[in-house]
């Protein structure tokens, strides 16, 4: 049953192998975070070059799939000093967890959303030169934006439980393995079908040997209750030549009384399995058969003799 089990299991991991890529893993959104980035400052002019740079990182992305690196992003955001105005801050997670792409292996989304991130940065260089005018909020909207940011996900403290970090570690565990899986089946296609099939083959394996201990099982059962029949049958032969051998000596009658005894004898050595049944035995070569170091020489000797 052991077999039988692991061959299912096998075959059932085969037939998921190919959906494995296509998994998506939790959201980085939901994985509790340490914290936002750091700031850097940065004037107007070094502000836009930033922008530039991420403008053509997103074009590269587009154009090859190596070139999505969301380290190129930086690790600290932007404080943008105005020499005329109020300094602000520029955040990239956004930017960085497009690029990371963990919740889509197949990049369909990634490449949906390019074209949306290069405008949203096209859009924050032409701000510095027309600054949208402050639209105060309504109260309907006030309470819709509360509510929002008050959810788990927009979390900026360490204060997490046990089960929470955990399930994060588990999270980010299985991101990693099924990205390092769908890279790896980009630059081998042909590895995820020989698994497969290889599985396939496998379970195959396991279950041929899985059937063949069975039926080896059931002929061992079966050679017992053959023999346990067949030993029945020899111990009632035996019974019934001492019974023989008994009336016969009631009788008189000596000579068959000890033939008969003989091969009461003859029967419960083939029993014990001390001779193997045989027809055309003489008694002298059954004696000689006999170790001459066993109890049950003597008495078969006296009997032959």
């Amino acid at each position: 049953m052991t077999l039988l089990r692991a061959a299912l299991v096998l075959a059932l991991l085969s037939s998921l192998l190919p959906c494995a890529a296509a998994a998506q893993t939790p959201s980085p959104a939901a994985l509790p975070q340490p914290g936002p980035p750091g700031l850097r400052t940065v004037n107007i002019a070094q502000y836009r070059a930033h922008l530039d740079d991420l403008r053509r990182l997103v074009a590269d992305c587009g154009r090859e799939v190596t070139a999505c690196d969301a380290a190129r992003v930086g690790a600290q955001d932007d404080y943008v000093q105005r020499p005329n105005g109020q300094p602000f801050i520029e955040r990239y997670n956004w930017l960085r967890n497009l690029l990371a792409d963990r919740n889509d292996t197949s990049h369909a989304l990634r490449n949906q959303m390019l074209p949306y991130a290069e405008q949203r940065l096209s859009e924050q260089e032409a701000e510095l030169d027309a600054p949208p005018a402050d639209v105060p909020l309504t109260q309907a909207q006030r309470s819709s934006r509360s509510e929002v940011l008050a959810g788990k996900e927009f979390r900026t403290t360490s204060d997490y439980s046990l089960t929470e970090k955990l399930s994060a570690w588990i999270s980010d565990v299985l991101a990693r393995l099924f990205g390092g899986a769908s890279s790896l089946g980009r630059m081998a296609p042909w590895l995820g079908q020989a698994l497969q099939w290889g599985a396939l083959l496998l379970a195959a394996v396991l279950m041929l040997l899985w059937v063949y201990r069975t039926l080896d099982r059931q002929r061992i059962a079966l050679g017992k209750l053959s023999g346990d029949a067949d030993r029945r049958a020899q111990q009632a032969e035996s019974r019934a030549w001492a019974e023989r051998a008994r009336t016969h000596a009631e009788r008189g009658e000596w000579r068959d009384a000890v033939h008969c005894l003989y091969w009461a004898s003859i029967v419960a050595l083939e029993d014990r399995r001390t001779l193997r049944p045989s027809t055309n035995r003489t008694p002298r070569e059954a004696l000689r058969l006999i170790d001459p170091a066993s109890h049950l020489r003597a008495p078969l000797r006296a009997q032959t003799g």
